[in-house]
């Protein structure tokens, strides 16, 4: 098995002018693409909206400028957002070809871009010390890994299970929930509240006047402003 990588990048274009643009890269190129290929091991995707700048990866000069977007999803280039789905996967060796071509004809479809398919070490990123603490030794490592993976490619085809569409336009969207457990309708409420029940993950919000961020994405300050902590349980 090889251990592989690439960064879709989605164009400026009304397939993916929304903020549903991540849901509709995974209905239109990543679920036709798991479905069919029965040499896949695992995946795993992340979602990224950055500027130039994050360049990892991925060769950032290959990707179309006039993919750099505003706000409000209107092109104008290299100063703009890129949005980006990191996609990481394990097939069969001699399949490896034959998915990789798959992959890009679905990805030339949509007019998305990537730079390469590269090689990716999920041992050295899943088990380093962003998820392994304590005693750190090779088969530790190893172990956390698999179980930070595991964790990833479960979470992933669950989201790929709850898509909905395409509707009349192509857009794919995260199906709707009617519980009270759910009331901003995603199923993922309910499954974020037993990820933090389960774990007791510390988890917090930042105020910084009428901005309210995370440390992932802090809250917009001023010079002087006052950015004050507050934990949150769920």
């Amino acid at each position: 098995m090889v251990s592989r990588q690439t960064r879709i990048f989605v164009p400026p274009t009304s397939l993916f002018n929304h903020v549903f643009w991540a849901e509709t890269v995974l209905g239109c190129v990543v679920a036709p693409l798991v479905r069919q290929f029965s040499a896949l091991k695992w995946f795993w995707f992340a979602r990224y909206v950055s500027d130039q700048s994050d360049s990892g990866d991925c060769d950032i000069n290959a990707i179309p400028a006039y993919f750099g977007t505003d706000r409000n999803y209107f092109s104008i280039g290299p100063q703009g957002h890129f949005r980006s789905l990191r996609f990481r996967y394990s097939v069969e060796e001699n399949e490896l070809d034959t998915f990789e071509q798959q992959a890009r004809d679905l990805i030339q479809q949509y007019q998305c871009a990537i730079s390469d398919f590269r090689d990716y070490d999920y041992i050295k990123e899943l088990g380093g010390k962003r998820f392994l603490a304590g005693e750190f030794d090779q088969q530790r490592q190893r172990v956390r890994a698999g179980l930070v993976l595991q964790n990833f490619n479960s979470l992933c085809k669950l989201c790929i299970h709850t898509l909905s569409g395409p509707d009349q336009n192509g857009i794919y969207r995260t199906e709707l929930s009617d519980s009270e457990q759910n009331p901003r309708q995603s199923i993922f409420e309910s499954v974020h509240h037993f990820f933090c029940n389960i774990t007791e993950v510390p988890t917090r919000v930042l105020v910084a006047g009428h901005s309210i961020g995370t440390d992932w994405y802090p809250p917009e300050t001023v010079e002087g402003t006052i950015v004050t902590s507050f934990d949150v349980h769920f």
